[in-house]
């Protein structure tokens, strides 16, 4: 990650501001001009119809087939698989932008960072260097058939069965205090005394994803009940934010647009071993919503192969709506006899360990086979249908939810009506980007328009949105995106889409992409107007409409009002409609004026 670099918000403006995002989108996927938009074929999820729109000028790009959306740092974090820091610099450098220094102790931290990378290389290379000496260490590795010139390639080395082996070998190379940042040392508290935290193990290197050692794990050697050590915490490391043997799983990855899960460090290199490379390691038991994360960037489905013991059968059903709920594909591996993926390597060979990836049952199977049949334990099948239904409904698309929900259906033979009942989120049928227009133009004409003209004439209507009333857009996606717009009318600079899109759900999400993506104007405007100067009608048209519905809402209350003889309420009431019938035939009757000007004279 560039942690030495400070990624502001004007850095990030700049470089957004720079970006050429056809030419950068176009070097992935073909694009054709389309109106005042770009057309292609969707680079994130297979398509025969090109659904995929770029908009140069707002600097967003948006798919109506699969709702992926963002501006150009989004588009390169997703098609390169960087973190957001990464992405803006690796932008920033394309055009030619110098890069900013951390302003706060940034020599120091620089200096402090680059010294502990120093010390772990330097470390790693006393490992190695240790191997070939310790026969406790290469018994392991030759017990678990992995050949010697891998050795180095995968990261392995020992350390001596000794208190200071690696302090005395660094020590003139580095002080202490560096060798403890790197978590290389430990320091007891009481006495002082610094040592050795790898002690007769055979260690593996931790690298993130391009390679760059973080940390090391370490496995007993001798009768230490810690079995498996990692490095502590440092500022390079934090175990639930790494995936170990992402580096080496990315190019296999990137071909076969999955990944293994598995929990320790022999279960990614058995993996490696049986040709399937395209392995990571969380490990440990528990995915974290990081490591979720990091997955989910990277493949849009993985394969959850944790041990065949009731703890590994446990983490991967906790696995499930991680992953779920970002959107990836979940399939299962279930080891036999309390199996992990390296015993069953040895145990059956890399033909057989293929086999077993290859034939993974998806999430789905999984959890309609777990559900027992109708003529069982009553109890017990509710309990497995309400346990799919909470993994399923964390799915964060509407219309994925109601796929998977559906298939769970048809796999377990539970009604679906009752998969949905009390479900937190309501299932809606895909938006075919050849059909949506149908669909959008069930929001009322103009509250499309005045969204429309908004989001045009931005920023120069950010006031007048941020003081629009919710209630005059009756649609729930246009009501959606009048709120949006509101929370960023306090910064009205630039139209932020990425942003925008944050604060919006589904349906609203597609209607502001529409709208950017089309002309506002209409067949009856001149063209040459101001966009605000075409807000008059439609925004009389929305006061017009609240008006009448409020007038139809005051009418029975009047009569009971009369009718219980509570001649005040009546009284108010009545006073209130006749405000309103006036109020009506003011507006009406400025919606019947010619369009005016900017200085509210008639156009001549």
């Amino acid at each position: 990650m560039d942690s030495s670099y400070e990624i502001t918000d004007d850095l990030k403006h700049d470089v957004l501001a720079a970006t050429d995002i056809v030419a950068l989108v176009g070097a992935v996927t073909g694009l054709k001009k389309a109106g005042n938009s770009w057309k292609g074929l969707c680079p994130f999820h297979g398509e025969k119809t090109p659904s995929f729109h770029v908009h140069p000028e707002r600097g967003f790009y948006y798919c109506f087939g699969c709702g992926a959306k963002g501006d150009a740092i989004t588009f390169v974090r997703e098609t390169e698989k960087l973190e957001f820091p990464e992405a803006v610099a690796y932008l920033a450098r394309r055009a030619g932008i110098p890069l900013p220094l951390r302003r706060s102790g940034s020599r120091a931290d620089r200096a402090k960072e680059t010294r502990s990378s120093e010390a772990l290389l330097a470390a790693a290379a006393f490992f190695r260097d240790q191997l070939p000496r310790s026969a406790a260490a290469k018994a392991v590795l030759e017990g678990r058939g992995v050949p010697r010139e891998e050795w180095t390639a995968l990261g392995f080395g020992a350390a001596p069965d000794a208190w200071d082996g690696l302090l005395r070998a660094l020590s003139g190379t580095f002080p202490e205090e560096v060798l403890l940042d790197a978590g290389l040392l430990q320091k007891n508290q009481e006495t002082g005394r610094v040592y050795d935290r790898f002690r007769n193990r055979l260690t593996l290197e931790i690298r993130d994803a391009r390679g760059e050692i973080l940390a090391f794990g370490g496995r007993a050697l001798g009768d230490d009940p810690a079995k498996y050590i990692n490095s502590p915490e440092t500022s390079r490391f934090t175990k639930g934010k790494v995936l170990y043997g992402l580096d080496r799983a990315r190019e296999g990855a990137r071909k076969s647009e999955k990944l293994v899960l598995c929990e320790g460090y022999f279960d990614r290199i058995a993996f490696e071993r049986a040709g399937i490379p395209w392995a990571v390691a969380s490990m440990g038991t528990a995915l974290t919503p990081t490591q979720a994360d990091l997955l989910a960037r990277q493949v849009p489905a993985v394969v959850v192969a944790y041990d065949g013991d009731p703890p590994g059968l446990a983490a991967a059903w906790k696995a499930f709506p991680l992953l779920v709920e970002r959107g990836v594909k979940v399939f299962h591996v279930a080891f036999p006899g309390k199996h992990d993926p390296d015993s069953f390597l040895r145990a059956h060979g890399p033909q057989a360990l293929r086999e077993a990836v290859e034939k993974a049952k998806s999430l789905l199977d999984v959890l309609a086979e777990a559900v027992p049949p109708a003529t069982g334990d009553a109890a017990e099948r509710a309990a497995r249908i309400n346990e799919a239904k909470a993994i399923l409904t964390v799915a964060p698309d509407r219309v994925y939810r109601h796929e998977l929900l559906a298939a769970f259906s048809r796999a377990s033979g539970v009604p679906l009506e009752l998969l949905h009942e009390g479900s937190r989120r309501s299932p809606v049928r895909r938006p075919d980007p050849e059909t949506a227009a149908p669909t959008a133009r069930a929001v009322p004409e103009a509250e499309e328009s005045v969204l429309g003209i908004l989001l045009a004439s931005w920023p120069a209507g950010a006031e007048i949105a941020g003081k629009l009333p919710g209630e005059l857009f009756s649609h729930p996606d246009a009501r959606e995106l009048a709120d949006g717009l509101k929370s960023l009318a306090s910064k009205p600079d630039t139209l932020d889409f990425s942003e925008l899109q944050s604060h919006l759900g589904g349906g609203a999400g597609v209607l502001a992409a529409r709208l950017l993506l089309s002309d506002p104007s209409r067949p009856d405007e001149s063209p040459n107007a101001p966009d605000l100067e075409k807000l008059r009608k439609p925004l009389l048209q929305l006061k017009i409409r609240r008006l009448e519905e409020r007038g139809v809402e005051l009418q029975p209350a009047i009569f009971a009002a009369e009718a219980r003889g509570d001649r005040d309420v009546w009284t108010s009431l009545s006073a209130e409609k006749q405000k309103l019938s006036a109020e009506l035939h003011r507006m009406k009757r400025e919606l019947r004026r010619p369009d005016q000007g900017p200085g509210g004279q008639g156009k001549k």
